[in-house]
């Protein structure tokens, strides 16, 4: 138990350690900035801020949480309503005023043009067919109404590694990894056609117009537990941040309308 306890303390150590160094690393890299998670919600507060009283906001996927509940005037009379596959998860959201059950490759238990605005943060690489979500998505929504989508590039190395392993690996590294992860991350990933010109072609078959993409090439958050992991992995992202191959990107933001 001893042993256990210092091998433990060790670990924690080396980890600290080297996470230090790469945040102080990292301040000095272009591709770093912005974080493409704070621009997301950026993007979904300022078309909150647009839609008329009564309207209807989907998070997909939307679990334990809305992180851009907070964003919603409480006089706005709009409504937020979270979607995910696991009921259990759905039953810890206080932050919407409705969830629902469904697999969204299969259904969205919404009518027709129902929909004002569609939004999802890191779901589209758990489906294992994006193309039927981003169809019944096209359904629910009305004409005018926008889809907002953030989601990791199928080609980013750590993605590659993440199809290579086995899921209970990738799930176990990534609860050893990074503290606090249990129920947020470690889900299995398809990474279908989840990269930028993959879903801009899906997108554009199903009357919707690409208003704005963006994407951020940073990833090395994912290799910080060892320095020379993390040093390796910020020379690729110069390589490709500097030759703009948004295809090998990390991360991709699409906002889209419906015509």
């Amino acid at each position: 138990m001893v042993r256990e306890r210092i091998a433990t303390g060790a670990w924690r150590t080396f980890l600290q350690a080297n996470k230090g160094l790469c945040a102080i690393l990292e301040r000095s890299l272009p591709q770093a900035e912005p974080d493409i998670h704070a621009v997301y919600e950026t993007r979904v507060a300022t078309y909150l801020s647009t839609l008329p009283a009564g309207a209807k906001v989907v998070d997909v996927g939307g679990g334990r949480k809305c992180d851009f509940a907070k964003y919603r005037s409480p006089r706005s009379g709009i409504k937020l309503i979270a979607v995910d596959i696991s009921a259990e998860e759905l039953e810890h959201n206080a932050d919407v005023d409705e969830t629902r059950v469904a697999d969204v490759t299969k259904e969205l238990p919404f009518d027709d043009e129902a929909v004002d605005l569609i939004v999802s943060r890191s779901v589209l690489e758990h489906l294992q067919n994006s193309e039927l979500f981003i169809e019944n998505s096209a359904r629910i929504l009305k004409r005018g109404g926008y889809a907002i989508h953030v989601f990791p590039s199928k080609y980013a190395p750590f993605a590659m590694i993440n199809r290579l392993l086995p899921n209970s690996i990738s799930k176990w590294l990534l609860h050893i990894l990074i503290p606090g992860s249990e129920g947020r991350l470690g889900f299995r990933a398809y990474y279908d056609r989840t990269y930028m010109s993959g879903m801009k072609r899906i997108i554009k078959r199903y009357d919707f117009e690409i208003i704005d993409v963006e994407v951020s090439y940073y990833q090395a958050g994912y290799f910080n537990f060892f320095v020379p992991f993390f040093l390796l992995n910020v020379l690729y992202e110069l390589i490709v941040y500097a030759l703009r191959l948004e295809n090998l990107a990390a991360t991709v933001i699409v906002v889209a309308r419906k015509v």
